[in-house]
């Protein structure tokens, strides 16, 4: 199946933000949408540049938790900034016209995708505007159906 087919098949809204917005506004979107764990950075033509995952944001944030601070650590957490600071510039994107599973198969960059947190896959046109977002909740889901489609059938 294509990756266009895919996200026509299962439409999910991509949360994004520009790279100017503040660290705590993403922190909101994603609380605001639990079920959405990652967060993709669009330049000012909507191109994809950077990607801020629930993990990396909660990290940020809850640093002030921590029982101890050096003056530094305690301006950097006042000053957060923005989600362009904070975010991953190397992001792992679909295109269009790909078989899903040639975008699995992609060992190194989806294993890199996955140890990242990483738990969606965007999906680009050839300017790399997004076009959407496979889940991999939504992947594992659908093989799961699949598998077990085969199983009832033997």
């Amino acid at each position: 199946m294509k990756t266009s087919d895919w996200i026509a098949a299962y439409p999910v809204r991509a949360l994004t933000l520009t790279g100017e917005c503040e660290l705590q506004e993403a922190a909101r979107m994603l609380l605001d949408n639990p079920e959405r764990r990652d967060i993709f950075v669009l330049d000012a033509e909507g191109r994809v540049c950077g990607h801020l995952g629930f993990w990396h944001v909660s990290s940020l944030l809850l640093v002030a938790l921590r029982p101890t601070h050096s003056l530094r650590e305690l301006v950097e957490r006042i000053t957060l900034g923005s989600v362009a600071e904070h975010m991953n510039d190397r992001v792992m994107c679909a295109e269009a016209d790909e078989e899903i599973n040639d975008i699995l198969y992609r060992h190194d960059l989806f294993q890199k995708h996955i140890e990242r947190r990483v738990e969606d896959i965007p999906v680009v046109d050839e300017q790399r505007r997004l076009l959407g977002v496979i889940r991999l909740s939504d992947l594992l889901r659908h093989t799961l159906g699949a598998q077990e489609g085969i199983q009832n059938t033997r």
